[in-house]
């Protein structure tokens, strides 16, 4: 299917969907109303949870309930998934290590994919071509071509997709960015987005894989190699074979609500600059000259210009910028901080005698009453309107990180056309929007 058919599909979804919120406003609080609240265990989904390391057992631990109940496990390392199974489901869920084994059964409502970054798209992807709606962590995709292709996807299928970009549902992140699209400090001048830097280490050694492991599987589409413990389970995010470094780890988070803020801007070309950034290991044509250390970016800043004059910064070290990790806004008529732990600025101190009109935070939370992020992914699937992390806005924002890193990589500038979604007069920058995949694990 060309380029041009799979927007045209995406742009008949998003008015589907767009349609449905508003006549689900219609019915009042009908929506809103249940929120966080409760559901009797008849109502609630029946889920798969795919990868069963940290953030699955964050879920099963603290959030499933009450909406969830777990169906089916699949983890390719054994042992993490017997101590899931037995922890989470009392040893009731079935266990395999392929999900495809899960496509075609009728008693798993949606997949929590939460799995190393390389396999998010193929089984994101697979889990909607069978009827599932996907709960999947960030970042969603390995490459832009990724993203292409589960836009197209979804435009297929219809079903539900909800992003791990959880900041999207915090009452801070909303403010900060409904004020900077009031217009009441003017026009924003620069965002800068502080994601802390990235960890150097290695040479590592190659050993033999715990008999536990399915190594095969686990790198899946990524180059066949020697087991070196260092590139597996928790430390997987710091080889570009499997990730993205901090770019596509907290990138994912806090320039995503760079790019909601300016998603009106979002239309006209961006030029990606790499003012500087240190690799742990050298680069020769955008690859890493050795395959036993860590290679994603350990300290970098880049400049993302917007046509309007509008920059994104984003650096490692918050210190650096006077500022902790976060996201710092600067307007022609003040400034205003907000990460996880606070929301700051005289401009949010004038917010107490001037607040923000609540149609503003409303919109941006779909004509929802706030609530939980897994429970908007609940009620989005029950009700069947678009999830508050939809593929379609973190696509916008992931890409600028995939194309940080592929500026870094290349240690040169871009500049991306976010309308054909393509770099433009670059060659050599534009293999990089996908990648080469082992026979066997090619997402398609």
């Amino acid at each position: 299917m060309n380029q041009a058919k799979r927007c045209d599909l995406g742009m008949d979804r998003r008015s589907f969907v767009k349609q449905s919120i508003a006549a689900t406003a219609l019915l009042g609080n009908a929506t809103s109303a249940r929120g966080d609240a409760e559901v009797a265990p008849s109502d609630q989904f029946a889920v798969a949870v795919i990868g069963a390391g940290g953030i699955a057992r964050f879920h099963a631990a603290n959030q499933f309930k009450p909406w969830f109940r777990i169906r089916a496990i699949c983890e390719v390392d054994r042992a993490r998934a017997e101590s899931y199974n037995q922890e989470f489901a009392q040893g009731q869920a079935f266990v395999c290590s392929d999900h495809e084994e899960l496509l075609g059964r009728k008693d798993i409502d949606a997949f929590f994919v939460c799995t190393p970054d390389h396999w998010h798209t193929k089984i994101t992807v697979d889990a909607l071509r069978s009827k599932k709606d996907v709960y999947c962590e960030k970042p969603l995709t390995l490459t832009v071509a990724e993203g292409q292709l589960i836009d197209q996807v979804l435009g297929e299928t219809e079903q539900i997709l909800q992003v791990g970009t959880q900041q999207r549902s915090d009452s801070n992140f909303q403010t900060a960015v409904a004020l900077a699209r009031s217009g009441r400090l003017g026009k924003v001048k620069q965002i800068t987005v502080a994601i802390g830097g990235g960890p150097t280490g290695g040479p590592f050694s190659a050993t033999e894989p715990p008999a536990e492991l399915d190594w095969n599987r686990w790198l899946g589409q990524a180059p066949s190699t020697d087991y070196i413990p260092q590139r597996c389970h928790g430390n997987f995010r710091w080889w570009y074979e499997y990730s993205g470094g901090k770019m596509t780890d907290w990138g994912a988070h806090h320039v995503d609500i760079a790019q909601w803020a300016l998603e009106p801007q979002m239309k006209e070309p961006v030029s990606i600059e790499v003012i500087s950034v240190t690799h742990p290991v050298a680069f020769e044509n955008g690859l890493p000259s050795v395959n036993h250390s860590y290679n994603t970016a350990a300290s970098f800043r880049i400049r993302c210009r917007l046509a309007t004059g509008t920059e994104i910064l984003i650096v490692d070290n918050a210190r650096k910028a006077g500022f902790d990790n976060g996201v710092l806004f600067e307007c022609e008529d003040g400034r205003y901080f907000v990460n996880r732990g606070k929301l700051t600025g005289r401009p949010i101190e004038q917010l107490a005698e001037s607040p923000i009109p609540d149609e503003m935070t409303a919109e941006l939370r779909k004509g929802r009453e706030p609530m939980n992020h897994l429970a908007n992914f609940y009620w989005s699937c029950r009700e069947r309107t678009e999830s508050q992390s939809d593929a379609a806005s973190h696509l916008r924002s992931l890409n600028l990180c995939h194309l940080a890193n592929i500026a870094m990589r290349l240690g040169k500038t871009i500049t991306w056309d976010p309308i054909s979604q393509q770099i433009i007069k670059d060659d050599e920058a534009t293999r990089w929007l996908n990648r080469s995949q082992r026979e066997g694990f090619e997402v398609i």
